[in-house]
C-alpha cells in the first residue's frame, strides 16, 4: 500500500503542477495576478491595500480567503482527475479518452471521471456486484490561519493597549509562544488535567481538559508567555472586533486550509473474474483519494466557497473609494473566487459520477 501511495503522490504532484499552471495563467488569469500580486505569491496578510485601516483589514481577509479557495479548488480537481485517470488506466481506458478538450473550471476532472463512470457502469450491468464500505475523510480546520486572519482584520485596534489594560486572567486570543491557561485547540506541552493524546516524550499533544502549559493551536485563555495575536478582553476594555465581512472570510479560510486524510474503504465483489478483480483492486487504491477530493476538499467547503463569492460581490460597495490597489485586488479576487467555486462544483459532480456507483458510507 505504501508503494501505491508513493506512486499516487508522484503522479498527483505532476497533475498539480499542470493544473496550477493552467489556473494561474489561464482561467484565474495572469492579468488577475498582475492587478493583485497577493493572489499569485507571498502572504496576502502582509500586503497593504489601502490607507483606510478598516478597508485594509477587510481586503486582506478577503484576498486570503479567495486565494485559499483558488488553491483548494486546484488541489481538489487535480486529486479527482488523478484518481479517475488511475482507475481508467487500470480498466483499459486510453489516456486520450480521459483528456479534457477545454480549460473550463473542472474540465479535467469531468473528462476523466465521466469516462471511468461509464466503464464502471458497463461492468456492473454485466452482472458484477461491487460494494465499497466507506469511512469518510477526516478534516481539521486550520484555527491558526483563522486567528492570523482575525488579527489582520483587527489591526486598526492596538493589541498592546488591550493586553496592558485588561484585568489579569481575562485575556484570550492566539498565543505566539507558550500558553498558560485553558487552550481551545491542541495543547502541545504539559496539561494540568486530562489530555486526549500524548506524544512519545510523554507530553500532551491533544485536547487538554484543564490548563495547558505549552503551545496552543487555537484560542488561549488567561496568560501568554510570548505575543498575543487578536487579543480579546472579557473585562471593560473593548476588544478588537472583526466585522461581518472579516468574520466570513476568516471562517472560510480556516475551513479551506484544513488538513484532510484520505477516506478509508473496504471493497468487496461477488465475482472472481479478471475484470471484477481489476475493478476491486483499482477502487481499493484510488477511491480513498477520489473521496478525499469529493468530500474533504469539495462538499465540505462548498458552503465556504459560496460565502467567499458572496463577500466578493458585496465588498466593492462596502469599501467604497478605498484606493486603487484595494479596488483592483477585490475585483481580481472576486473573479477568481467565482471560477474556483465553479471548479469545485463541477469536480464534485464528476467525482460523484464514479463514487456514487460503488460507495456506501459506514
Amino acid at each position: 500500500m505504501n508503494g501505491l501511495t508513493t506512486v499516487f503522490r508522484a503522479a498527483l504532484g505532476g497533475a498539480l503542477l499542470i493544473l496550477a499552471s493552467s489556473c494561474m495563467g489561464g482561467q484565474f488569469g495572469a492579468l488577475g495576478a498582475a492587478a493583485c500580486p497577493a493572489l499569485g505569491s507571498g502572504d496576502p496578510l502582509q500586503f497593504n491595500y489601502s490607507a483606510n485601516a478598516s478597508a485594509n483589514g477587510k481586503v486582506k481577509s478577503f484576498v486570503l480567503a479567495a486565494r485559499s479557495l483558488m488553491e483548494t479548488s486546484t488541489k481538489m480537481e487535480a486529486l479527482a482527475t488523478q484518481a479517475c485517470r488511475n482507475m481508467g488506466r487500470d480498466l483499459g481506458i486510453p489516456d486520450q479518452a480521459m483528456t479534457a478538450q477545454n480549460d473550463e473550471p473542472g474540465a479535467s476532472a469531468k473528462a476523466a471521471c465521466t469516462v471511468v463512470a461509464g466503464q464502471i457502469n458497463a461492468i456492473l450491468r454485466a452482472g458484477i456486484q461491487i460494494q465499497a464500505q466507506v469511512s469518510p475523510p477526516q478534516c481539521q480546520a486550520n484555527f491558526q490561519a483563522k486567528a492570523r486572519c482575525e488579527g489582520a482584520c483587527s489591526a486598526q485596534v492596538d493589541p498592546g493597549q488591550i493586553v496592558a489594560q485588561c484585568e489579569p486572567g481575562k485575556l484570550s486570543g492566539y498565543c505566539q509562544g507558550r500558553c498558560e491557561g485553558q487552550c481551545e485547540g491542541v495543547c502541545q506541552g504539559q496539561c494540568n488535567g486530562q489530555c486526549s493524546a500524548m506524544n512519545a516524550q510523554g507530553q500532551c499533544n491533544g485536547q487538554c481538559n484543564g490548563t495547558c502549559n505549552g503551545g496552543c493551536t487555537a484560542t488561549c485563555h488567561a496568560k501568554c508567555e510570548g505575543q498575543w495575536q487578536a487579543p480579546k478582553c472579557e473585562g471593560s476594555i473593548t476588544p478588537p472586533s472583526a466585522d461581518a465581512e472579516c468574520n466570513a472570510s476568516c471562517n472560510a479560510t480556516a475551513n479551506l486550509q484544513a488538513e484532510c486524510t484520505p477516506a478509508q474503504v473496504n471493497v468487496q465483489t461477488n465475482a472472481n473474474t479478471e475484470m471484477a478483480m481489476r475493478l476491486a483492486t483499482t477502487l481499493r487504491a484510488n477511491l480513498p483519494y477520489l473521496l478525499k477530493a469529493e468530500i474533504g476538499l469539495g462538499r465540505r467547503v462548498a458552503a465556504d466557497a459560496k460565502v467567499v463569492v458572496d463577500v466578493g460581490a458585496q465588498l466593492p460597495k462596502i469599501i467604497g473609494n478605498a484606493g486603487a490597489q484595494a479596488v483592483a485586488c477585490v475585483a481580481a479576487a472576486a473573479q477568481a473566487s467565482v471560477q474556483a467555486s465553479a471548479r469545485i462544483n463541477v469536480s464534485i459532480q464528476a467525482s460523484a459520477s464514479v463514487s456514487g456507483q460503488v460507495a456506501g458510507h459506514s
